[in-house]
């Protein structure tokens, strides 16, 4: 059976058809739409989506085809994350994806957010039963932080500290300065000690980034430490994370570009995410991480090759991990 999960981003809108069968998912087709919905909501501080970005998104679910490789898109399942969630008129856009497509639109909340995008990475990781994995999503609205042991959901949260959020805050087409990264650091770690109660993270054999931003800079890390250190470690350290730092302080977007062979737009929000992602790997215990290419999509198609339907608030998955317990 082929099912389909449309991820309404703040950086961008994808959609992946999977084949489903037996408990299992794999990835058959795929398509992009490269319009950052962030860039609408957190500038200028109107928090709302215009009618031509709604139409737009709209539009581009409307021509999704049917099938993939030949057979019939069973279900498909609209799911909107940081930008939507945040827009001051989400209902309205909620009516008119309804109207427009026939599709109901699902605003996940920031534990649903966080719940599957670990729930996707851990489905690819191959994980042991008693193995504590942490996962961090850096996109454009929201940082999703999570961690499980096998596949015993134990902690997730999704902080608004997005990469877009932030470069709209503390940046706004500046060059990236100390002064910057010091608020943006300040605010992170104020988030993680004070937004919600979080108790002395386990350690953890493997830990996984996901998103385009974190994607990015890995890349950004191989221009930084050169071909056979990364051979020698390919995974993000903070170490690497604070060259990055210190090389772009000062430099503009267009300087940041040509440094690390990154496309434009990511370059002027990318600095941000970098902070972002030393804070987090510092205060939750990580000291390596690798990439991971799954995430909220496969999250879904993950929960609903389990389960036949994607019902889950915050309290499901906590009463199944206490079913598990018990």
């Amino acid at each position: 059976m082929l099912i389909r999960i449309v991820d309404i981003g703040s950086n961008s809108i994808k959609a992946s058809v999977y084949d489903v069968q037996n408990q299992d998912h794999k990835l058959v087709d795929k398509a992009k739409l490269s319009f950052s919905l962030g860039e609408e909501v957190f500038s200028g501080g109107s928090l709302s989506l215009s009618e031509s970005a709604q139409d737009k998104v709209a539009s581009f679910i409307q021509g999704l085809p049917t099938s993939a490789n030949g057979e019939k898109v069973h279900f498909t399942f609209v799911l909107a994350t940081s930008a939507v969630r945040s827009a001051r008129n989400k209902d309205a856009f909620a009516k008119k994806i309804l109207a427009k497509t026939g599709l109901p639109l699902r605003i996940l909340t920031g534990e649903e957010e966080s719940f599957l995008i670990h729930t996707g990475i851990a489905s690819k990781a191959n994980i042991g039963p008693q193995e504590i994995i942490k996962t961090i999503d850096i996109g454009g609205g929201s940082a999703e932080i999570s961690w499980s042991k096998g596949y015993e959901y134990l902690f997730g949260h999704s902080y608004d500290l997005g990469a877009i959020r932030l470069s709209q805050r503390f940046l706004k087409g500046k060059t990236f300065s100390r002064e910057a990264f010091d608020q943006i650091q300040d605010l992170a770690l104020n988030e993680f000690k004070t937004r919600f109660e979080v108790k002395a993270p386990p350690p953890s054999q493997r830990a996984f980034g996901s998103s385009g931003n974190i994607r990015a800079i890995a890349r950004m890390v191989e221009c930084v430490r050169g071909g056979p250190f990364i051979k020698l470690l390919p995974e993000i350290t903070v170490g690497s994370l604070e060259d990055i730092a210190e090389i772009t302080q000062g430099k503009s977007s267009q300087n940041i570009q040509s440094l690390f062979d990154i496309t434009s737009d990511r370059a002027r929000i990318i600095m941000p995410a970098v902070v972002v992602l030393a804070a987090s790997m510092r205060f939750f215990g990580i000291h390596r991480l690798a990439i991971s290419e799954a995430g909220l999509r496969e999250g879904a198609a993950f929960f609903w090759s389990r389960h036949g339907h994607l019902n889950l608030p915050l309290e499901t998955a906590a009463s199944e991990t206490a079913d598990k317990r018990n």
